[in-house]
């Protein structure tokens, strides 16, 4: 049975579209191919396959290599994604900064910048230097036409109201309509997404092979912690969009109020905040992460106590998820998860394997980033990238027909 059959009941524009996606997936991740193999990995038929691409080719998406050799020396042409004419813009917010990149068609960094901010510095200013440093950066890149802007911000963010619900240690940014702002500035979509889960989708966009159709927890450990949760390819985002926000998970119900209301919140434990709070008390100084951060790999003693009791919280929270969620893999980013990350993936382990049941622990993969750089600016690319895959003659044929007039004026 051919794969196209599975769209019984969709409408041939529906049909189009989903074959259309399946196809751009398909030549990202599979480098140079041919029509043939293309055709062979969808399922779908030859004229189909044919008729995609010479749409792509006309919009721009890809490009014709030359001819390769397949089974029993037959020739035929390759074709693959075409890197250097389009591209993302991505944005990352911190609480102590930004990054801001620009991706190539498979979701390659081709420049990232990082800037940083000071603490309960105005949401403003912030923004205005994100706009700044953003045109700067599309500036030296020229070259490319930028089709959207994907934005990772730390949460709680309600996709409700369009607006960061907390973020703890600062001010002001409830106030602020992130799309709206964004889209005013730069003149293209942008597509926000709790960083969390910009993440999570950013391992499984590039590393799907290796956990298809299962559930993947992305933990985020800085300065604030979230959860992003991948199952069968889909965030999962709850009614407002703050499923996944564990940082606002009570560890301790008569512990000290939050800003969230709630009392004892994990991330009051566990974050790199706590980190360097806990130290600073023990140490009686006044250390910033980054100095923290030194003494934990020149092996203070002090700071190595500190940094393993906070992993013990952290492990009895992972233990929370695994029984809670049951995932097939777990992976520890952000900041935290950078300092000593083997040391600190061994020990969690270790924690966590006395805490669940062995067949729970034995079934699932606990693991740190599996990406080189920055996974939220990163996953802040892919999901715009995910949404332009999704309708891509929105954006692409609107390009091409713009490069036409613009070549017969």
């Amino acid at each position: 049975m051919e794969r196209e059959d599975r769209f019984l009941g969709y409408n041939q524009e529906k049909i189009q579209g989903m074959n259309r996606t399946l196809v751009l997936n398909l030549l990202r991740k599979g480098g140079i191919c041919s029509r043939t193999q293309l055709a062979k990995e969808s399922g779908l038929k030859q004229a189909t396959i044919t008729n995609i691409v010479n749409d792509f080719i006309e919009w721009g998406i890809v490009k014709e290599t030359g001819f390769l050799t397949g089974d029993k020396g037959r020739r035929s042409i390759g074709i693959s994604m075409d890197q250097s004419t389009f591209g993302i813009l991505a944005v990352r917010l911190a609480r102590r900064g930004f990054s801001i990149g620009v991706f190539d068609m498979c979701g390659n960094p081709v420049k990232i910048i990082r800037r940083s901010a000071a603490q309960n510095q105005d949401p403003e200013t912030v923004i205005s230097s994100i706009f700044k440093e953003a045109v700067e950066l599309m500036r030296d890149n020229s070259e490319r036409h930028y089709l959207a802007c994907g934005i990772a911000l730390p949460g709680p963010y309600s996709f409700k109201s369009g607006r960061i619900e907390i973020m703890t240690g600062t001010k002001g940014w409830h106030e602020i309509a992130i799309r709206e702002r964004f889209e005013e500035a730069l003149d293209m979509p942008v597509f926000v997404e709790q960083d969390a889960n910009a993440a999570a989708f950013a391992q499984y966009w590039k590393f799907e092979e290796e956990h298809p159709g299962e559930m993947l927890l992305y933990l985020a450990v800085g300065p604030g912690i979230g959860a992003g949760i991948i199952q069968k390819g889909q965030i999962l985002r709850g009614r407002i969009g703050v499923a996944g926000e564990i940082g606002h998970m009570s560890v301790n119900y008569k512990g000290p109020k939050c800003v969230c209301g709630n009392r004892g919140c994990l991330e009051n434990y566990c974050s790199s905040r706590a980190f360097v709070d806990k130290v600073n008390r023990k140490k009686k100084a006044l250390l910033s992460f980054e100095e923290t951060a030194i003494l934990l790999k020149e092996g203070d003693s002090d700071t190595e106590a500190c940094f393993f009791e906070i992993c013990d919280i952290l492990a009895i929270a992972i233990a929370n998820l695994m029984n809670c969620f049951n995932p097939s893999v777990i992976i520890l980013g952000d900041e935290m998860s950078h300092i000593i990350p083997e040391r600190m993936l061994s020990y969690i382990r270790g924690k966590v394997k006395d805490l669940v049941l062995p067949a729970l622990y034995e079934d699932t993969l606990i693991s740190t980033s599996l990406l080189p750089i920055d996974s939220f600016v990163h996953g802040a690319a892919v999901v715009a990238w995910n949404q332009i895959f999704t309708k891509p003659e929105l954006y692409f044929n609107k390009y091409s027909e713009d490069e036409k007039k613009r070549l017969t004026r």
